[in-house]
């Protein structure tokens, strides 16, 4: 007789994007050749690197035992574009994204395949992350910290994770594994969106999202970074200089793309969460027309109140809405 059939697991690709990434690239691509569960392909797409980042890449293929398939973008497309593309040349059934200046806990892929394996309606997995410094010194803090992702804010989003995602983003790109087969639902990534918070909204709004607590990243904070919260530009399209307003208006504008794509995938206007998707963007904008009269603002926020426990992260914004400048909208 024969034994117990077991499934092989699915193969995981790892997708890196880089652009000059010389300084932090080596450790980072270090850490993938010690992980526990080694990835079935690394795929890297660069994006112009005018330091030794594709060399570096190409000495790392030649002595690893898995395949590193590396593309070099004619033109350069920016990271979401970039990382929308090179989502799209993963082959593994699970897929990992990996920023080029960060450093992985030997199990992360281990970890977090294991999730997805141990319940087949899960779409995707994201973990916490230690915060390091621009030398890889921890500074005492975690994403979830940072992003103020409390036990409660962690139950509430499992339960219904709309509800989080409309008041900010809990979910950091570099700390998500997601299942091949949403890629359907997840490409193409739409100007106006990080593809962070993108894949986000879809693998949650398509599947579902689960997360572990476990910081199976270090994640560097550095003013050269790309995208992130130590960079200056952390959403697609943010200039460094933009107002509180200005960055209300962009992203109510995310948010209107949001709802039209979700319209042209079947959801009606009658569905709950297009209608909340919409009184999020329409809060977004009464934000970025907030008198520059405090007297006003305080009037205008008054009539908000209900909007800010729903749409945003309460006090904390209240308090960031009345310190609001005279700033051009």
């Amino acid at each position: 007789m024969r034994g117990p059939q077991h499934s092989r697991p699915p193969a995981v690709s790892v997708v890196m994007c880089t652009f000059n990434g010389a300084r932090y690239l080596p450790e980072q691509l270090e850490s993938i050749a010690r992980q526990s569960r080694l990835p079935a392909e690394l795929v890297v797409c660069d994006d112009g690197s005018e330091d030794e980042t594709v060399s570096m890449l190409h000495a790392f293929a030649a002595r690893v035992q898995f395949p590193v398939r590396i593309f070099n973008n004619p033109s350069r497309l920016g990271s979401t574009r970039n990382f929308d593309q090179a989502i799209g040349l993963a082959s593994g059934g699970f897929i990992a994204l990996c920023d080029q200046d960060d450093i992985w806990a030997p199990e992360k892929l281990e970890s977090l395949s294991s999730i997805l394996m141990g319940d087949a309606s899960l779409g995707g997995v994201f973990s916490d992350a230690a915060l390091i410094d621009n030398n890889g010194h921890p500074i005492g803090m975690t994403l979830f910290e940072k992003h103020r992702f409390c036990q409660g804010k962690q139950r509430e989003f499992l339960d219904e994770p709309a509800s989080v995602l409309l008041k900010h983003d809990v979910v950091t790109g570099a700390t998500l594994m997601f299942r091949s087969a949403l890629l359907p639902y997840l490409r193409p990534i739409p100007p106006s969106w990080v593809h962070d918070g993108w894949l986000a909204w879809m693998i949650s709004l398509h599947s579902k999202l689960a997360l572990t607590t476990a910081p199976l990243t270090f994640y560097r904070i550095h003013a050269a970074q790309q995208l992130g919260i130590g960079s200056d530009q952390r959403t697609q399209g943010a200039s460094p200089v933009e107002t509180r307003r200005t960055h209300y208006a962009r992203v109510a504008h995310q948010f209107e793309d949001l709802a039209n794509h979700l319209l042209r995938s079947g959801w009606t206007e009658k569905d709950g969460i297009i209608h909340r998707i919409r009184a999020k963007g329409a809060f977004l904008q009464k934000e970025s027309m907030l008198s520059e009269s405090l007297v006003a603002r305080v009037l205008q926020m008054i009539g908000l109140l209900p909007l800010y426990l729903h749409y945003a992260r309460g006090l904390g914004a209240l308090r960031a809405d009345l310190l609001l400048g005279r700033e051009t909208p």
